[in-house]
């Protein structure tokens, strides 16, 4: 984060160095350079002054001594040849020869050696030559002193606008920098962080390599990943939740109804053993008496009437039979059994007692065997196959049976052509006592289905695309 911080600074700092520095050389070639000039005006000034001096002593020299018409005969004073010989040295040697005075201090040169040879007329061209030098050195002394002042001026300025010029250039770089890498992102995430307060997690798409905040971006990004991953947990722990508390409430709400049922089943069992103890007796009496009568009774209209009342007597019978056999709670003992020997014995003893509009199918395979309660599978399977007849009535119908293994539980499938089950029936499942058949007792499935939870399986019922009920008694093949 310091480094987010510190970079824009630390850029414009270097900036700023780099064109001081550069600044500071440019000040320190130009005054390099004036200085130079400085130095050649003094050394020109001071030449100058030298010839001047020179120039001066001849102008001397030619007041005190006329100038002959011819050359003279015979040799210069002393002092005047020493002169002339100083200013030709100097001339040689010391004196600088410009572009625009070289040709002219050539000329003077001869001239002066042509004075010290005694041509004396050659002395005033000489003299007016040497001003003339003197005139064109002190121009270019003039143009030194103007190049300089000129240097000195840009120096003046480099000094004052270059500084300025610089400090608002990177003032302006910086604000737009910063605007841009900086505001611009931070107004960005802004609005994002709103909307995430809102429920909305949009991450960052297009993060650009160049931006200060790409960090912050980043760290973003991996927020908003990381708060949709804990969203989700959360949701998904919540759905186990609810979802546990839903099987709970199930699986208390059925064992409130287990509870209930188990309650009544104990009445009706003591109902049963009750009515088994008062009624049996004497219709077993009644039955016995009605036998001895049929058998004195000659009269057919009479004997006829009589079978009708032992019909009836025998259907009594039967009734209490299933109420004491509900009411049954000790279970009967599990053994290996042959599974198409019992149903084969079952579909052949259940053929006798259907009319021939019925017909009866079964599929099971040779040598399926099971480890379960032989007498009480047996009265299960007898229940469903009744039902099933009982549903075809005097229609023409078939019912079949068949046995499949899937998943090590045995599935014994009872399907028929008849009546499809009601939806009552299959919206409120399984009743004891709750009939939907005109002479019902409500016993038949409810054993079927008390005899499959028992031993770990279930009963269950449905009707197929064609409208035709169906029951399928899923068992465990072992115990």
């Amino acid at each position: 984060m310091h480094k987010l911080i510190y970079r824009p600074f630390l850029i414009i700092g270097l900036v700023f160095s780099l064109l001081i520095v550069a600044e500071l050389g440019a000040l320190s070639g130009m005054t390099w350079r004036n200085q130079q000039r400085i130095d050649t005006i003094k050394k020109d000034i001071t030449q100058g002054n030298q010839l001047q001096q020179w120039i001066f002593e001849l102008l001397k020299h030619q007041w005190e001594e006329p100038i002959p018409p011819s050359p003279a005969i015979g040799k210069t004073s002393k002092n005047k040849a020493d002169l002339h010989k100083e200013i030709i040295d100097f001339i040689e040697n010391q004196y600088p020869a410009k572009k625009n005075t070289s040709e002219s201090l050539k000329i003077l040169q001869k001239l002066l050696k042509s004075v010290e040879q005694g041509y004396q007329q050659d002395q005033i061209k000489a003299l007016q030559l040497s001003r003339e030098v003197l005139l064109l050195q002190m121009q270019e002394e003039e143009k030194l002193l103007d190049e300089v002042y000129l240097d000195s001026q840009l120096e003046l300025k480099l000094a004052i606008l270059i500084p300025s010029g610089v400090f608002l250039i990177l003032l302006g770089s910086g604000f737009l920098f910063f605007n841009r890498h900086v505001m611009a992102p931070i107004n960005a995430l802004d609005k994002l962080l709103s909307n995430l307060i809102k429920g909305e997690k949009q991450p960052i798409e297009d993060i650009p390599n160049d931006s200060v905040m790409r960090p912050l971006f980043t760290n973003y990004n991996r927020l908003i990943t990381r708060l949709s991953e804990l969203e989700q947990e959360h949701l998904s722990y919540t759905y186990s939740l609810e979802k546990e508390v839903r099987n709970a409430t199930h699986t208390l709400l059925e064992q409130s109804h287990s509870l209930a049922r188990t309650e009544r089943l104990a009445a009706v069992g003591e109902l049963a053993a009750s009515a088994a103890h008062e009624l049996r007796n004497p219709l077993a009496g009644i039955q016995v008496a009605l036998e001895n009568m049929l058998q004195d009774c000659h009269d057919e209209d009479m004997s006829e009437r009589l079978q009708m009342v032992h019909a009836e007597i025998n259907r009594l019978t039967g009734r209490l039979n299933d109420l004491l056999a509900f009411s049954r709670q000790t279970p009967e003992k599990a053994k290996n059994i042959d599974l198409y020997v019992l149903i084969n014995e079952l579909m052949t003893l259940v053929n006798y007692q259907v009319t021939e509009n019925i017909s009866l199918h079964y599929q099971v395979e040779a040598n399926t065997r099971a480890f379960l309660p032989e007498n009480e599978l047996r009265q299960a399977l007898l229940n469903l196959l009744l039902n099933a007849i009982q549903s075809i009535g005097i229609q023409v119908g078939s019912v079949n049976l068949q046995v499949k293994h899937q998943a090590n539980m045995l599935i014994i499938k009872i399907s028929d052509t008849g009546a499809a089950f009601p939806d009552a029936l299959l919206e409120q499942g399984i009743r004891p006592f709750a009939s939907y058949k005109e002479k019902g007792t409500g016993l038949g499935l409810p054993m079927v289905q008390r005899f499959a939870k028992s031993y770990g399986g279930k009963l269950e019922l449905k009707n197929d695309k064609q409208g035709y009920a169906c029951a399928s008694l899923i068992l465990p093949e072992s115990q």
